[in-house]
Order: C-alpha cells, then sequence, then structure tokens
C-alpha cells in the first residue's frame, strides 16, 4: 500500500505529497480527527515515501526493503508508540493500581522516544517516530516532550496521532504541522469495508460506522447490537448492575446509545423503520416521548462521552444512563 491508496483523505493527503515534492517535511506535525478513519494508516505511509529507497514521484514504491520492513515494524528508523507497547504498562499499573483503559504515557516513555530520536538514522533519510493516542500523555510527560518539539533533533520526524487534540497542551499543538482527517463518506467507506463485513450486514455497519470504517473493521459492530439491545433492555428492567467492563466500552455504549436516541427521533416523524441506523424497530415502537426529551437525552450522553477522562466512577454512571433511559424509554 502506499500513500496514495489510503481512502478519503483527499486534502489530508495533498498537503502530505506537497511537503514531499517540495522537500519540505516538518520536524513535528499533528493527524487529528475521529477514530477509525486512517490516521495511522496515513502515518505509516507517509513514513515510507519518506525512507522510500525507490520513491515512484512522491510517493513509496511499495515494494523496496524499506518499504517491507515499515510495512512489518521492523525498520530501525520508523517507531510506531501505542499505550500497548510501551514497555514499562504493567509495571506501571502494578505500582498505582490504574488499569490499562487508564494508562498515561509516562515521562519514561518520553525519555524512551528522545533516545531514539538523537540516534542518527540508520539506513533511511529521516528517523521517524509515530505516537498514537498522543494525548494521554500526563503532564509531566507533556512538559517534557515539549523540549523536544523545540529543539528537534535533526533528520528526525515525530508524527502525532489523537482523536482529541483538544487534550494536547496548546503549547504542544502551537509547535506542529495539523493535518486534520475526516470521516469517510459511504462509497469510501464501503470500499474499505468489503473485504472484511459481510454483504448481508454491510448497510447496517456502514450506518453504525459514521464514517469511521477503522472502528468497523476493528469490532463485530453485528454482536456489538446485540450486546446492546440486552444490556439497555437490562438497564430498564434494572436487572443488572455496571455492566460495562471498562472506559472504551462505556465509550462504545454511549455511542451506539446515541444512535438509538437518533433512530428515535426520526421513526418518531418518518414512521418509516427503513430509516433506522440500528434496525431495531422493537427497541422504540410504543415509545412516546417529545422529540426534545429525546434530544435532551442525547446532549447528555454526548457530555458524558466528554468525561470520560475524567475518570468517572462506573457504577454512579451507570445510575444516572439507567435514569435518563428508563425516562426516555417509557411507553
Amino acid at each position: 500500500m502506499a500513500l496514495k491508496d489510503v481512502i478519503g483523505q483527499e486534502r489530508a493527503l495533498r498537503i502530505l505529497s506537497g511537503t514531499l515534492r517540495r522537500d519540505r517535511v516538518p520536524s513535528a506535525m499533528l493527524f487529528s480527527g475521529d477514530s477509525g478513519i486512517g490516521k495511522r494508516l496515513a502515518a505509516i505511509n507517509y513514513a515510507k515515501a519518506i525512507n522510500c529507497m525507490q520513491p515512484k514521484g512522491f510517493d513509496c514504491c511499495d515494494e523496496c526493503v524499506s518499504c517491507r520492513k515499515i510495512d512489518s515494524a521492523t525498520h530501525p528508523d520508523v517507531l510506531t508508540i501505542t499505550l500497548e507497547s510501551v514497555e514499562d504498562a504493567l509495571s506501571l499499573k502494578e505500582k498505582t493500581g490504574k488499569d490499562k483503559n487508564r494508562y498515561e504515557y509516562p515521562i519514561e516513555a518520553v525519555h524512551k522516544i528522545e533516545e531514539i530520536l538523537y540516534l542518527s538514522p540508520y539506513e533511511g533519510r529521516k528517523k521517524i517516530i509515530i505516537i498514537d493516542d498522543a494525548d494521554v500523555m500526563n503532564i509531566n510527560a507533556a512538559n517534557a516532550f515539549l523540549k523536544t518539539l523545540e529543539e528537534p533533533p535533526p533528520d528526525s520526524l515525530i508524527i502525532l496521532i489523537s482523536a482529541n487534540p483538544d487534550r494536547l497542551p496548546d503549547t504542544i499543538r502551537s509547535r506542529c504541522v495539523n493535518i486534520k482527517f475526516y470521516p469517510l463518506p459511504l462509497d469510501g467507506c464501503k470500499g474499505v469495508m468489503s473485504e472484511h463485513i459481510d454483504g448481508k450486514d454491510m448497510d447496517f455497519v456502514l450506518n453504525l460506522a459514521m464514517g469511521r470504517p477503522g472502528l468497523a473493521v476493528s469490532m463485530d459492530l453485528v454482536k456489538e447490537r446485540e450486546r446492546f439491545t440486552g444490556t439497555l433492555n437490562n438497564m430498564i428492567r434494572g436487572e443488572s448492575k455496571d455492566a460495562w467492563a471498562d472506559k472504551g466500552e462505556i465509550n462504545s455504549w454511549l455511542d451506539t446509545v446515541s444512535v438509538l436516541l437518533r433512530d428515535m427521533v426520526v421513526y418518531g416523524i418518518s414512521g418509516k423503520e427503513t430509516d433506522l441506523i440500528l434496525g431495531n424497530r422493537q427497541s422504540i415502537i410504543g415509545v412516546r416521548r417529545e422529540a426534545k426529551d429525546i434530544l435532551d437525552a442525547y446532549q447528555e450522553m454526548q457530555r458524558l462521552k466528554g468525561l470520560l477522562d475524567f475518570n468517572l466512577n462506573k457504577s454512579i454512571t451507570w445510575n444516572y444512563v439507567s435514569t435518563i433511559m428508563k425516562g426516555v424509554m417509557e411507553v
């Protein structure tokens, strides 16, 4: 795969190709936008284009040793860092009692990045570090990282990837070239997902993915819908407490319940099952709430999503959401 093959991000690709054409690759970039829309994929293929041994125009050849090494994550000058790959994640959990979904990049991770960056490129033109979920650095790590951005080593590139760029300190964002990525149109999503999603489920998954094919491919959204329906029914009946395993599951659940609330408003207006994204008429038939009440509930779910990084108490959040949904789902 080459940079030109990243689907649905034409504007971002034009900017990236322009830096290669002018030979003006910045020292720090921020790839921002929703999860699952191709930011990491673009970053990896941009790294391939920069360090390609046999470039085709201003893109990678996708065939040389350098390209193959980057694809297999074995290139000595290109490193992708994720929360899961930080070496001391488990030891930090043992020391602090934090579970992995609350884990932040510690200052030790930044020091390791600095060590790698300040080594001269071994095989490629540039030493490239790609940091996924960059907005979850703790304050000490962010302050240390700022110093690296202020005085970047020569022949280096740092690419920060974030679905929540506003959580990054202004001082970090201002030192990066911000490349914005956007949700894909339906045709683009379908092209990405066609090899991964069963045809009979395609329309449902396309609608629920909301322009985020990476999310759809990484999750079995059909099973997630079934699980969501069961959890919602238990919540309404008061038959279970706190069925969420972690913050990521809460976030996914709030996304799905937001779609359900949207379906309730649309069905109340049109009465057509074909207009439903979840395709679950049984969950909403008979509901007689005013559209304003449903929209208020929707806005509250979005507000809760924005508060997840403040480590909300799961049980309290469950009870609060239960109260809202019981009120909305009354028949």
